[in-house]
């Protein structure tokens, strides 16, 4: 295989590994080395783009990613550091220029972000809440470290080697702090990663996409729809609101289950509190505990009002919980969806599925209503509205 076509693949691939630099030994538990590169948290190394600024590829401009960032923002603390390693020119393409090269034990996670809050400035946009200045504070983005360090485990070919630090300065790209010229005086040259792993944060993006398709399809358009045949179609005969309602809710909810099934397993939102990833995390478990629950009280509701008969006291609350609990739980996906869309790692992604349920569902759900309402004219001699069949499912 041409060795050249390898950085294409890993983009493509979302984790690949390549060759290392021939200079490379393969490193063990240990080990002595140095190193330098930018540092950057997991989250948004497997995001594919940077959490505060999603139009920037992660590793292609991590002299990007904001101090805000790595040391502010929750989901990105919560997350392993790592230290990059500069491709070589051969091996950079327009995605990729930087491969992750070493992972950071707990304690040298802490003392980078010591560091880069020093070194942070408080004042950048996006501010820095947590930075101190107390290294002098002029960072805005792209902080940059080299360090000693020994390795504590060697990489798997999956993940980089974990290393803990001996010491650490503050770096910059164009002035080497390795090696016999370099300002860390180290009297090491730089160390280079034994497997060069690349992450595109392909695998993310798909399952960001793919929660984010079902939670719209099942909350945006199929559960509201439901909704409003409920509301609007009770003139039709033979309870036909009741034929389409009931389809409706049970597809909706299974797209939703599946969603938020894919949410579990793949995002950590509730580690980041106070975050809008922890905010819309929070509201979608919310959305979703009213979702389930609907089809439960609807298995044990009573029995409908008959014509000429006093209201049912037991019916009416029923009622009341069970539309409420629908309608409520419809307008709260509105406000869970609008902001899962800002969540998306890709821009583009972003847009799209703003059109799709802003545009899309907003036009399918007024259309079903007004159709309602227009169709009801149709059928002033119909049945009456508290007509229902036998085992029906009120909104």
């Amino acid at each position: 295989m041409n060795l050249a076509s390898l950085p294409k693949l890993a983009a493509i691939a979302g984790l690949s590994v390549m060759p290392s630099n021939t200079n490379a030994r393969e490193l063990q538990t240990a080990d002595e080395i140095c190193v330098e590169g930018y540092v950057m948290d997991f989250f948004c190394i497997e995001r594919g783009t940077l959490f505060d600024n999603p139009s920037v590829v992660s590793l292609a401009e991590p002299e990007r990613h904001s101090v805000h960032c790595l040391v502010d923002v929750a989901p990105c603390l919560a997350s392993p550091f790592e230290v990059l390693y500069a491709l070589p020119e051969a091996s950079v393409t327009s995605d990729i220029k930087h491969a992750r090269g070493w992972r950071l034990d707990d304690k040298s996670k802490d003392q980078i972000i010591a560091l880069a809050r020093g070194v942070g400035r408080i004042a950048a946009s996006p501010t820095c809440t947590t930075c101190t200045e107390d290294k002098g504070g002029r960072l805005d983005n792209g902080f940059h470290a080299g360090m000693l360090a020994t390795v504590v485990t060697p990489s798997d070919g999956t993940n980089p080697a974990v290393i803990t630090i001996n010491r650490v300065e503050h770096s910059f790209p164009d002035t080497p702090f390795c090696g016999v010229n370099g300002v860390g005086n180290t009297g090491l040259e730089a160390s280079v990663p034994s497997a060069i792993i690349t992450a595109s944060g392909s695998n993310f993006e798909k399952a960001a996409r793919a929660h984010g398709a079902l939670m719209l399809i099942g909350w945006g358009w199929l559960l509201p729809s439901g909704v409003i045949v409920a509301k609007f179609f009770r003139h039709r005969p033979n309870g036909f609101w009741f034929k389409i309602h009931r389809p409706l809710q049970m597809l909706g909810l299974a797209c939703t289950i599946a969603g938020f099934t894919i949410a579990l397993v793949n995002f950590d939102v509730f580690s980041g509190k106070g975050s809008i990833s922890h905010i819309h995390g929070s509201l979608g478990a919310t959305v979703m505990t009213f979702g389930m629950f609907q089809p439960l009280n609807a298995f044990v509701r009573p029995h409908p009002n008959q014509e000429g008969q006093e209201r049912n006291v037991k019916r009416t609350i029923w009622e009341f919980v069970h539309k409420g609990g629908g309608y409520g739980a419809c307008l709260l996906a509105v406000v869970t969806i609008s902001i899962g869309t800002t969540l998306l790692p890709n821009v583009d992604d972003q847009k799209k599925y703003q059109m799709a349920y802003g545009i899309g569902a907003g036009c399918l759900l007024l259309f079903l209503a007004v159709f309602g309402i227009y169709d009801k004219s149709k059928y002033k001699d119909a049945v009456t509205p508290d007509a229902e069949p036998e085992n029906h499912v009120d909104p």
